[in-house]
């Protein structure tokens, strides 16, 4: 490779990863030469066009000529199997990028048969407790970089001057489904979004608050709620898919914010904002690094504590692209 840029071929679909690897990558752009691959209308295609990274379709992606493989990992989709595969035949290192805190061995397929073998060569985690969970379960050659999506976000967050509401920010997940893609049981959890919704709703009171919003989840084309919001009909409230309006205005404006273990519940607490992560069963592990006052089971144990502010912060450590050049370079010596 001599003095050369390395290359680098990236592959990804979900959201999450998405917005991890296309930060990174617009952060040490001029530092590598980059091709991107995405499935036509994909998160990873849209993410890439709003950071101004151009893609090509999954289809033309070759590895000749490719120093590395970098790509996202999640529970939609699995574009990159084939691709790692064939690194793996090239002797091409592979480094997945992990985005969030659960289920990082159900990413590579974990429990079937030969699992295994899509495993990287290297796993990337944006904090100290991934590398913790990432480390438990014996994944490859795990790397601590910086998360560039996260630290953008709370500058736009800090830049956000609009006034606040007294209304409740719910932001869905599709639960049932992902257990069903994941589990085969889409009430594996003990609890879907639409009871855990209605368990919201019973409570509505004690959050203080004087209607709701319903941010969809961007995987989310259709919702179940309007048929538990029927029997609410004293609460007023509002449903919109997540580009309806920027993630930092949503927090920004929102009076309280409750979800079950989604990102955006994290970067709430960073911004100082008063929320509730919500597991109605003792079957889902609490993953996210919040204090455990503000993880609850049974929204009764719902107390005025739970309505100030957080006041959490990032963990900004993480090696450079420095480093990770190297480990290329020094993959196959």
């Amino acid at each position: 490779m001599g003095q050369d840029k390395v290359k680098i071929a990236v592959i990804c679909h979900d959201a999450g990863a998405s917005e991890i690897l296309a930060a990174y990558i617009k952060e040490h752009f001029s530092l590598a030469s980059w091709k991107l691959y995405a499935s036509k209308g994909s998160p990873f295609e849209a993410i890439a066009r709003k950071n101004a990274l151009k893609t090509s379709p999954v289809e033309e992606i070759t590895l000749s000529d490719i120093d590395a493989l970098f790509f996202g990992t999640g529970w939609q989709e699995k574009i990159e199997r084939d691709s790692l595969l064939e690194a793996k035949r090239l002797h091409i290192p592979s480094f997945a990028f992990l985005d969030h805190w659960s289920a990082y061995r159900e990413r590579f397929d974990y429990p079937q048969k030969d699992w295994e073998k899509n495993l990287p060569n290297f796993t990337i985690v944006s904090d100290k407790k991934a590398q913790a969970i990432a480390k438990s379960y014996n994944l490859p050659h795990i790397l601590l970089v910086k998360n560039f999506y996260l630290q953008k976000q709370l500058e736009a967050l800090k830049n956000e001057h609009i006034p606040q509401t007294k209304n409740l920010l719910f932001l869905s997940e599709p639960t049932d489904k992902v257990a069903l893609r994941t589990f085969k049981d889409e009430n594996y959890w003990g609890f879907t979004q639409i009871t855990a919704f209605e368990e919201i709703l019973t409570h509505f009171e004690k959050f203080e608050c004087t209607g709701l919003h319903i941010r969809l989840h961007p995987s989310e084309k259709n919702h179940p709620y309007l048929k538990v919001l029927n029997k609410f009909p004293h609460i007023r409230s509002q449903i919109y898919p997540a580009a309806f309006l920027p993630l930092e205005k949503d927090l920004i404006r929102s009076k309280m914010i409750i979800g079950f273990d989604t990102m955006a519940l994290y970067t709430a607490s960073l911004a100082n904002k008063a929320l509730v992560s919500y597991l109605p069963s003792k079957n889902r592990e609490f993953l996210l690094p919040l204090p455990p006052s503000h993880q609850l089971r049974n929204l009764n144990n719902l107390t005025p504590i739970h309505l100030r502010p957080l006041e959490l912060k990032i963990d900004s450590n993480g090696i450079d692209f420095a480093c990770i050049e190297q480990y290329i370079k020094g993959f196959n010596q």
